[in-house]
């Protein structure tokens, strides 16, 4: 196995550190897979840019690490910030959640696990006992995908620094799977959107048991190798891996893994995974509020602009948005956690401006 490289999120006062991380820079061909070009040579606005670029380093929108952008399948910004650099993990919080809905599919296509419909407690046999609960007896993979496992669960009400939030309670036992599994229930599974960490430490564990392989280990031999990804971090507590948060990677490997999905599963003209997968991965299942929809892991918004767009959010402003219509790739990565939101912009207002890059 490759070496695990750990992530230290430092914390860095908002505002430029250097001229150049206020100056547009082009991107480096790192020989890594990824093209680069320029905003001129794919004719984007570069005016909107330089001034979207001088925001950020004023510290409009907080403390952003990095951007990247990717049009035409070309890398065309790629800016550092904070003193943020190229070849630092980044945790990518939230965003980890997205892994499973693709490892889960390249796991169905290699055969390890049937199908979505297969039943969540199938895979853990010892605990059987858990069958005897009719509505958590019917969860599927599609309802953890989804968000629907119908999970009695609430991480969202109260912040995760609040010792009585779900999720840090969750954090903080010994065993992350036995608390998932043995959860009350609130809903009948495939009914109700809920925003749930546990549902993704299921799946990473799903995976596991089905591919006798733990998630890093299956995503650095399905995913990680053959994007040319060499170094990441994956947390794990007690062998069992946070699969809704734990993975750190580059800025540049994030924006290799949008772009496999923009590619529709292709990577360098290989499948990783079906076009027929991605498209499953990003239809749209339940509304979580208009115009949002839930997907596996991924919400799709229908945006002021009349196309539709895919994205994922991580805790302190990790962004992964894919723009099918407009052969965009945005990601974002940033530490907001310290900073309240009256002081700062919403990052969905700096994503509408690297939008206009293009439309304008």
């Amino acid at each position: 196995m490759k070496k695990l490289i750990g992530v230290l999120i430092i914390l860095s006062f908002v505002g430029c550190k250097t001229k150049n991380e206020c100056s547009y820079q082009k991107p480096i061909d790192r020989n890594d897979g990824l093209n680069v070009s320029t905003l001129e040579e794919n004719k984007l606005d570069t005016a909107i840019f330089n001034k979207l670029n001088h925001d950020i380093c004023k510290g409009k929108y907080g403390n952003i690490h990095s951007l990247l952008v990717i049009e035409n399948k070309d890398l065309v910004i790629e800016q550092y910030y904070n003193n943020w650099e190229n070849d630092r993990l980044h945790i990518l919080a939230s965003n980890t959640k997205s892994f499973n809905s693709l490892l889960i599919g390249v796991a169905i296509e290699h055969g390890y696990i049937k199908g979505v419909d297969q039943r969540m407690l199938d895979f853990f046999p010892e605990y059987e006992n858990l069958k005897k609960d009719s509505l958590k007896n019917k969860i599927t993979i599609k309802d953890l995908l989804t968000m629907t496992s119908g999970f009695q669960w609430d991480e969202q009400s109260l912040p995760l620094t609040d010792s009585n939030n779900m999720g840090r309670q969750m954090d903080q036992t010994e065993d992350w799977l036995k608390s998932s599994l043995e959860l009350s229930m609130d809903t009948v599974p495939g009914t109700k959107y809920v925003y749930s960490g546990p549902n993704t430490i299921i799946l990473s564990e799903i995976i596991k048991r089905s591919t006798g392989k733990n998630i890093a280990e299956f995503a650095e031999e399905y995913l990680f190798e053959p994007l040319d990804i060499k170094e990441y971090n994956w947390f794990s507590k007690n062998g069992i891996y946070d699969g809704g948060g734990g993975l750190s990677l580059k800025s540049r490997d994030i924006a290799k893994y949008g772009l496999l999905h923009l590619n529709k599963g292709k990577w360098n003209n290989k499948e990783i995974v079906s076009e027929k997968w991605i498209d499953e991965i990003f239809s749209p299942y339940i509304e979580i509020h208009h115009p949002v929809y839930a997907c596996y892991q991924w919400r799709m918004v229908k945006t002021v602009y009349g196309f539709n767009a895919w994205f994922i959010t991580g805790n302190g402003g990790q962004i992964i948005n894919i723009i099918p219509k407009l052969d965009m790739v945005i990601v974002i990565n940033a530490d907001n956690r310290e900073i309240p939101k009256d002081k700062r912009e919403p990052l969905e207002y700096l994503i509408q401006d690297i939008i206009k890059i293009h439309l304008e």
